[in-house]
């Protein structure tokens, strides 16, 4: 099956009941879903992200055949999961930068195995499996409920990621979560925590919790910048003004503040910045996630990312309307502002 569908743990428990009052509300898990299915009915590559409301994560090879819930827990316990770098497609060494999770924790007989986290800017990008005796059929899929919380504080207010299931007991993914007001700088004690996932619409209840630590400073010493300042409006009125181009070992993003859309329509797009550099390179940029306040672009094609040797990029945004209700994103892309170029000297 091969469908599109969009975390040194120690052994200390987590105290569940700091958590409970900031748990999942049900816009957030009605938001997760829909666009959870939306993904899967994408057409899109491996590599292409949908942003979601909040999320999970990444891809290992496993074969699990038969046998109880416990023999599935062993067997998911013991896999070693394939590099985070691999799987996001990047061809640089991501030592320096990961954290090593390597744990499975099994509850009412679902196993979620965390591999390897990166911290990168107010992005952390977890890889982990799910596995349960329950086998997948037709395209079904684990969604899982995750959220993040930095130093005890919650702080994750979306996901996007892709995945595919590996064979009949096991979905593999790789999330990336958006952090949101929290101080991201130093040592960081993360933890992880799920209280229910869905298959197909069956709810399914447990606790499956992880906890980490990790530094946020690292690869920003290695991440070069530049200020933007180029404007496009939507159908709907909302209106995009891309503030700032950074580059890192994990590729290139671009940043942009909104304004609210126009009140008469509350229609979403998604978005791209299609165009090439100057030595005739195709270059994309799809949109990563979209706030109230903020977006964030990212690279289409991060292998490797953007050629060493450019000089400059020339993008011009196009936009195409959600559906109203869940399924395929059948909207044409249509041109939705002025052709801009970004000079890549003035990246410091």
């Amino acid at each position: 099956m091969k469908n599109d569908i969009y975390t040194m743990l120690n052994d200390a428990d987590i105290n569940l009941e700091q958590y409970e009052k900031e748990d999942f509300n049900d816009i957030e898990r009605k938001n997760l879903k829909a666009k959870f299915r939306k993904s899967i009915n994408s057409k899109k590559s491996y590599k292409r992200n949908i942003a979601v409301a909040t999320a999970v994560t990444l891809v290992l090879t496993v074969g699990i055949l038969g046998g109880n819930a416990d023999v599935y827990a062993t067997r998911v316990s013991n896999i070693i999961g394939r590099d985070i770098g691999s799987l996001l497609g990047i061809q640089r060494n991501l030592d320096g930068y990961k954290t090593v999770v390597n744990k499975a924790v099994t509850d009412k007989g679902i196993t979620v195995k965390l591999n390897e986290v990166i911290l990168d800017g107010n992005q952390l990008i977890v890889s982990s499996n799910i596995s349960s005796n329950e086998k997948l059929e037709g395209g079904r899929s684990w969604m899982p409920f995750f959220t993040v919380y930095v130093n005890g504080k919650k702080a994750s207010n979306a996901a996007d990621g892709s995945g595919k299931v590996v064979d009949d007991y096991t979905t593999e993914e790789v999330m990336t979560y958006h952090l949101d007001k929290v101080d991201l700088s130093g040592d960081l004690n993360i933890k992880i925590l799920c209280k229910s996932m869905l298959l197909d619409d069956k709810e399914k209840n447990g606790t499956w919790s992880f906890e980490f630590k990790t530094n946020g400073d690292q690869l920003k010493v290695d991440t070069r910048e530049m200020a933007l300042n180029n404007k496009f409006t939507l159908e709907n009125g909302k209106e995009y003004t891309l503030s700032k181009y950074t580059d890192n070992a994990l590729g290139q993003k671009i940043y942009a503040s909104t304004s609210a859309a126009n009140s008469k329509t509350k229609s979403a797009y998604d978005i791209v910045l299609k165009g090439n550099d100057d030595l005739g390179n195709k270059i994309s940029f799809y949109m990563n996630y979209d706030t109230e306040n903020e977006t964030l672009f990212r690279t289409e094609k991060i292998d490797g990312g953007i050629n060493k040797n450019a000089k400059t990029l020339t993008l011009t945004p196009y936009a195409a309307k959600y559906p109203e209700k869940s399924g395929r994103m059948d909207g044409e892309y249509k041109k939705a502002g002025d052709k801009f170029t970004i000079d890549l000297s003035k990246l410091k």
